[in-house]
């Protein structure tokens, strides 16, 4: 059945990460991942700083590798200045992007987790994102090996997405995962600026998930996904980054 698995972070196993990547289940949610005090630290500090944004178009802090598959070497500057940012952000807090490693790290006890560089450079330790009232994300996937292929870790052959939400909305701003996967001949309704025709979903299972502060979310970006509007005075904000899973080194990436 086409929804999520709903875990505390001592009870998540491998079977229920194979379970997503190969489709039997919309989601993991890991309730409660991050306690609701340390995410309204990460936010306070984010609103005490002086943060440039990775672009006049997004409101992101840290590069968002697809949005550099051509200008490669901006991305690794970009990720270059954003993880020390980061390092800011997490000062006085549980590192969440360690956490979020340790977590899944052991769900793959015959894995390592490798230091993801390439040339000697760092790829972005992770993207913090917040989207404000009337904003909505269209429908999409997320696939390096097929966007990201100038990148080193495109040569992976799984790839799972991690979404921790720092804050809550008043209403909206749930994430959909519809159960169809992505594949190339959905390109012909691939839309200008960014995603696809929403055609593509009609008749098509779907999951929703509620933005709720702590949780940690683990979906197949592979599947297409979107979110929906957000409403009131409260931003939804999340932290995002990517692991990919190679099965011949035993090596698990991250990135952002």
């Amino acid at each position: 059945m086409w929804k999520s698995i709903i875990v505390t972070k001592n009870q998540i196993e491998n079977k229920d990460i194979k379970k997503i990547i190969d489709g039997e289940n919309s989601s993991i949610i890991i309730k409660n991942f991050l306690k609701k005090e340390d995410c309204k630290k990460i936010i306070k500090k984010i609103s005490s700083m002086n943060i440039e944004k990775d672009s006049k178009k997004f409101n992101h802090i840290g590069p968002f590798l697809m949005n550099y598959t051509t200008k490669k070497e901006k991305y690794f500057d970009n990720a270059e200045k954003a993880n020390e940012v980061f390092k800011k952000i997490f000062v006085n807090v549980e590192n969440p992007v360690n956490k979020i490693k340790t977590t899944i790290s052991k769900c793959f006890p015959n894995y390592k987790i490798a230091e993801t560089k390439e040339n000697q450079r760092n790829y972005a330790s992770c993207t913090i994102r917040r989207h404000e009232n009337g904003k909505s994300i269209p429908l999409h996937k997320d696939n390096v090996r097929y966007e990201g292929v100038e990148y080193q870790v495109s040569k992976i052959n799984s790839q799972i997405s991690c979404i921790l939400h720092l804050q809550e909305t008043e209403k909206g701003g749930n994430l959909s995962i519809y159960n169809k996967r992505w594949e190339k001949k959905l390109e012909k309704y691939r839309e200008i600026e960014f995603g696809y025709n929403p055609i593509i979903k009609e008749n098509i299972l779907m999951d929703t998930i509620e933005s709720k502060s702590g949780d940690l979310v683990i979906i197949n970006p592979n599947y297409l996904h979107e979110v929906k509007k957000i409403q009131g005075n409260s931003d939804r904000i999340t932290l995002g980054m990517f692991f990919g899973i190679e099965n011949k080194t035993k090596k698990i990436f991250s990135w952002a």
